[in-house]
């Protein structure tokens, strides 16, 4: 089901579409989260950010529907300007190890591992009755337009029609911009995470978890 919204101030006249990826947009949404996430990708694959995307593409492709569950785009005017997911317990372990394959694939063996361990440091075990929100990405020339707002509100809208408790999600400590919207948003920051290990794969120590209750 897609939402189709008036524009948020500072956009163009026209309407911003909420709807769910699909597969055919895989390509964009890679492209999308490279740009968006270019510290976490430079992190992952280093040197082989190009067959780390081709990687992320390929594995979502064989993994079929059930690696876009949840996942949320913004479109304007035909083009893909952001991304969410929402994310739930039940979930966990449906996809297999597609992705993984694709990353031994093309990444070779020490590749592969390097980039899994750097990404498994940003999981988060998800808790009963919990939205886990991850992926909010917009692309570069639409920051501060009201797209992350959009999403994020549809992201709770699909949470309370689950009967879901809560929201969580992880912010690295030093986005200030990120942090104020999802105050603004009724979040509330709740513990800092800090990780020896993370800093030296990401540069970035501390991720702040925040919540906001859904009853």
């Amino acid at each position: 089901m897609q939402a189709v919204a008036a524009p948020p101030a500072g956009l163009p006249s026209g309407e911003l579409v909420i709807r769910p990826a699909y597969l055919s947009d895989i390509e964009a949404i890679v492209a999308l989260h490279r740009e968006a996430f270019a510290d976490t990708f430079g992190a992952a694959f280093g040197a082989k950010s190009d067959r780390g995307a081709q990687a992320l593409a390929t594995g979502w492709r064989r993994q079929g529907p059930a690696a876009l569950r949840g996942m949320l785009v913004a479109e304007y005017g035909g083009q893909l300007i952001g991304t969410t997911s929402l994310r739930t317990r039940d979930m966990i372990g449906e996809v297999g190890g597609f992705a993984e394959s694709a990353f031994f694939e093309l990444l070779g063996l020490w590749g592969a591992l390097r980039s899994l361990f750097a990404l498994s440091l940003l999981d988060h075990q998800i808790g009963h009755g919990e939205g886990f929100i991850a992926d909010v990405a917009v692309a570069p020339e639409w920051r501060r337009r009201g797209v992350a707002r959009a999403l994020l509100q549809r992201v709770e809208d699909d949470a309370r029609r689950r009967g879901l408790a809560y929201l969580g999600l992880y912010v690295r400590e030093n986005n200030h911009g990120a942090r104020a919207l999802y105050e603004r948003l009724g979040f509330q920051a709740l513990h800092l995470r800090r990780s020896f290990v993370g800093r030296l794969f990401f540069g970035q120590e501390g991720w702040i978890y925040m919540r906001k209750d859904l009853a």
